[in-house]
């Protein structure tokens, strides 16, 4: 990765300055849709329920995304390097759309099926798509971790996840 700072600004800008700039943007759209995407916990006696704003994490994501976008920024219109992604074969991109589909599902299932059994399922994929057949392996991953996970969550954290879809 080579410094330089001679050129215009326009003529700087590189594949770093667009994750950057997408990074940025990221922050923005969060910041903007956290009045409507976040909810309110009701009020008790005119107190608040929970000790914090619900909407304090997604607040803190987004600026860190606008700071550290704007620092990547800076710093990628002094860099001139070759983009990776252009040498990348074939399967690497099919990998990629797996990834999304699989994400996808998720989210759809997360609501109807739960949180464990939807992980379970998407987890296990994964595994097997990507060509791991341990079982000790599979199972702490597919199995076991969503289950700690949830625990852990709705036990120690209070933090309320879909349930499993039996009750």
């Amino acid at each position: 990765m080579k410094q330089t700072s001679s050129g215009s600004v326009l003529m700087r800008l590189n594949f770093n300055s667009g994750v950057a700039l997408v990074c940025i943007v990221l922050g923005i759209t969060i910041w903007l849709l956290i009045p409507y995407q976040v909810a309110e916990p009701p009020r008790f006696f005119g107190r608040s329920s929970a000790g914090m704003s619900p909407s304090m994490f997604p607040q803190v994501i987004s600026i860190g995304l606008v700071l550290v976008g704007g620092c990547y920024l800076f710093a990628s219109l002094g860099m001139t390097e070759v983009s990776g992604f252009r040498g990348l074969p074939l399967t690497a991109y099919i990998n990629l759309g797996v990834i999304l589909v699989a994400m996808i599902a998720y989210v759809a299932l997360l609501r109807p099926v739960g949180y464990v059994a939807s992980s379970m399922v998407v987890a296990t994929s994964i595994s097997f798509y990507y060509g791991s057949r341990n079982p000790v392996g599979i199972g702490i991953t597919g199995i076991l971790a969503p289950l700690c996970i949830y625990y852990l969550f709705t036990r120690y954290l209070s933090v309320s996840l879909p349930p499993f879809p039996w009750g």
